[in-house]
């Protein structure tokens, strides 16, 4: 089978988070705590050191950090370097020309700023504004729901000119991506609702009627300004209904001809609806597909069968490579390597089926890495 060599494309992350300012952790649980999506205590406690993806890290790690490849000695050897010296270093090694930044999550006093993480990787990092972070904010400063709808939409007037190169939204793990209508009377009756819920203490936002009107308010302005909307499908946090995280509820949405100038990125491979985020990518001139490669924290083989899927469906100009990357370098790193593994084995398979040649195949790879996300974000190449 004929190589197929990406080890020295620079990838454009579309997708991904902040890092952690500190980098120290007291306990190993605590450590292993970064690489679970499942919040009880007995999976980082006796069963995260036991996946495919964690012990690919740890021996990773170990060749980069010149030790050997057992948790405790890989631990140890990290907790003797900077914290900024760590960072610089993966992110280099990861060659990442630019990140997509969702600012929403961790939050901002938790992270390196943005501007330290270019200076650390080398690289440009542009910032993505998160919706319903921004909803939650506006309906506590507004006393009606028409009022806050007017700020939303003025709030998110010029994205691109106050410097965010896309909307995400995380409407999947809040009320699920059958985003719908409904009356202004079922509407308001939320707004009341998710007020008193704050009065209470609470302020999250998952209020379907409420989340949904300001959804399809903040739609409406992606659309004429045409920004991309980013879309949290499928694989995520454990309060997510992997049931409504399926990317063919979105057909309501994407079905509006009013929307079709808003392009639309479903994220993390839409794991475990690949095939189904593929199809939707095929069919619809504005939706394109995310593979990520950090988060979901997956074994190699299920990387290469959904990079394998997102391929045989999908057209190759609306595949984007992602991290996901969240809190620690190490999930960005891991992307990158395991981004670069993964795709080139995907298209040499191609290759020896036929469907490329060796030189397309390596250019379908540097579009995927790169060259896609530079267009459709309209970033420049540098």
């Amino acid at each position: 089978m004929e190589a197929v060599d990406l080890q020295h494309v620079p990838v454009v992350d579309n997708h991904c988070h902040g890092i952690l300012r500190s980098q120290s952790f007291d306990t190993l649980l605590n450590w292993r705590r970064n690489f679970t999506e499942s919040a009880d205590p007995g999976i980082p406690r006796d069963h995260v050191a036991s996946t495919a993806f964690y012990l690919r890290l740890i021996r990773a790690l170990a060749g980069f950090l010149d030790c050997e490849p057992d948790e405790e000695t890989v631990l140890a050897a990290r907790a003797e370097k900077d914290a900024r010296e760590l960072v610089g270093a993966l992110l280099w090694a990861a060659n990442v020309e630019t990140f997509l930044l969702d600012t929403g999550y961790p939050p901002p006093e938790e992270v390196l700023p943005g501007a330290e993480l270019a200076r650390l990787g080398d690289c440009r990092v542009e910032p993505m504004l998160r919706l319903e972070t921004l909803m939650e904010r506006l309906i506590a400063e507004h006393d009606s729901l028409e009022e806050a709808k007017e700020a939303l939409v003025v709030a998110l007037d010029d994205v691109r000119g106050q410097g965010y190169a896309a909307l995400k939204s995380i409407a999947a793990y809040r009320t699920g991506l059958n985003i719908r209508g409904w009356s202004r009377e079922e509407a308001e009756a939320s707004f009341d609702e998710f007020q008193g819920a704050v009065r209470e203490g609470s302020a999250r936002l998952n209020h379907k009627p409420l989340l949904d009107t300001l959804l399809h308010a903040a739609l409406a302005e992606a659309a004429r300004q045409e920004v991309p909307v980013q879309f949290h499908v499928g694989y995520g946090d454990t309060d997510t209904d992997l049931l409504l995280g399926d990317p063919l509820h979105l057909r309501a949405v994407l079905e509006k001809p009013e929307y079709r100038g808003m392009p639309v990125v479903l994220l993390h491979g839409c794991y475990p609806y690949t095939r189904k985020g593929g199809y939707l990518a095929a069919v619809y001139e504005n939706v394109y597909l995310d593979l990520s490669y950090g988060i979901p924290l997956l074994g190699f083989a299920e990387m290469l069968s959904f990079t394998r899927e997102a391929l045989g469906v999908a057209p190759i100009s609306k595949l984007l490579y992602s991290s996901d990357g969240i809190g620690m370098p190490e999930l960005h790193w891991m992307g990158a390597t395991d981004g670069r593994r993964v795709l080139s084995q995907a298209l040499e398979e191609l290759v020896a089926h036929g469907e490329l040649s060796i030189s397309q195949a390596e250019a379908a790879g540097e579009e995927v890495l790169r060259r896609n996300a530079i267009r459709l974000y309209r970033l420049s190449s540098g």
